[in-house]
């Protein structure tokens, strides 16, 4: 079973304050080529850091011209291009997909990365599998992308989904974050343990809102009762799309609590709103009022994940340049500052790492949507 951890769980107005801004960056200590990342400092200009790069290309020693970076010297990508923009396809309603859009958005026209504004369509349903059906008909548009998640692949597993994630092009993992429980400021319940035995005692009387069907809220849900040897039959999960609507919900009443990813409550917990019964992170978030799951005799910690997919049928220059633009974004303070904002997890993954976790977490969310009986 399942318990401790799992290698793979607001909007965009929200969103504008999420990518702080940075003053422009002074040269920086110089890293030596044999460790050298992308944005790291060097000294002599032209010089090569041979395979450093995404998927085995090299870095050269490059004066940066645009973004916080502008003047100083880095180990740089010599022939990236910035993208023109992005038309995202977000497969749910407002929420954490469309903030993490936003904010990867932002911080690449912060950092020259992309030139234009970009764009959002949203196609909510079926676990996100109506939006990855929409992505996977786009043929031909370098510059169309996807966001998809750990709440995809769950969803895809519960519909018994035909399509397939990696009939994609997999362009980077860029974030990991937790999951909050929270209930109404007024709410009767003090601890996550009242819940929880709550839920034992009155089984589908007591209503959990959250992300879609098979979602990495529903799998915390279920997670959670398990742990607590509650019957997963007794969980009523209510699934709305986004944590916008999961919030509203709440506080519209009628539910006793919500699930959602920690930073779309932020704004709600910090007016008083709602009040945090529990984390889904090992420890206590940074940023975010509340205690973990373990804190209070819970055994469980389990994150969600974001990325990014971009279509399949790209030519191998545009594919290639997709993971250099986003490869040179992690290493920038634009990126970095918007981590901390968000509270999320640098677990970053770009190109043939990031194929390869997908490989990997796939089965095993799969295999977690099995073993809830979900």
């Amino acid at each position: 079973m399942l318990k401790k951890k799992l290698a793979g769980a607001l909007v965009a107005s929200l969103a504008i304050g999420m990518v702080a801004t940075i003053a422009p960056t002074a040269n920086a200590v110089e890293t030596p080529a044999k460790v050298a990342n992308a944005g790291d400092g060097c000294v002599t200009v032209g010089r090569v850091a041979a395979g450093r790069g995404v998927n085995g290309t090299s870095l050269t020693c490059t004066k940066v011209t645009t973004g916080t970076l502008a003047g100083s010297l880095r180990w740089w990508y010599s022939d990236l291009k910035p993208l023109k923009t992005i038309d995202w396809i977000i497969p749910g309603n407002p929420g954490g997909y469309s903030l993490t859009a936003d904010v990867v958005s932002k911080a690449l026209k912060t950092e020259g990365l992309m030139t234009d504004a970009h764009s959002m369509v949203y196609k909510a349903g079926a676990g996100g599998t109506v939006g990855l059906s929409a992505f996977q008909e786009i043929k031909g548009k370098p510059n169309a992308a996807l966001i998809t998640g750990i709440a995809m692949v769950g969803g895809a597993a519960l519909a018994k989904s035909k399509l397939n994630l990696m009939d994609s092009f997999p362009v980077a993992k860029i974030m990991r974050e937790y999951d909050a429980i929270v209930v109404p400021a007024s709410s009767k319940y003090k601890t996550l343990n009242d819940l929880l035995d709550d839920i034992s005692a009155k089984g589908k009387d007591i209503a959990i809102v959250g992300g879609n069907a098979g979602g990495v809220d529903h799998q915390i849900m279920g997670l959670l009762v398990k742990e607590k040897k509650i019957p997963v039959t007794k969980l009523n999960y209510v699934v709305l799309s986004g944590g916008t609507s999961v919030a509203a919900q709440l506080l519209a009443g009628g539910v006793a609590a919500g699930i959602s990813g920690s930073t779309e409550f932020k704004p709600y917990v910090k007016a008083g709103q709602l009040r945090v019964l529990g984390v889904s992170s090992k420890k206590r978030l940074k940023g975010f009022v509340g205690k973990t799951f373990i804190e209070q005799g819970v055994d469980l910690y389990y994150g969600n994940w974001r990325g990014i997919m971009a279509p399949a049928d790209l030519t191998a220059a545009e594919k290639l340049n997709w993971l250099k633009v986003m490869d040179a974004l992690h290493g920038t303070p634009t990126w970095k500052a918007a981590l901390v904002s968000n509270d999320w997890d640098n677990e970053f993954a770009v190109g043939d790492a990031y194929t390869s976790f997908l490989n990997k977490e796939i089965p095993i969310v799969n295999a977690v949507i099995k073993d809830l009986g979900l």
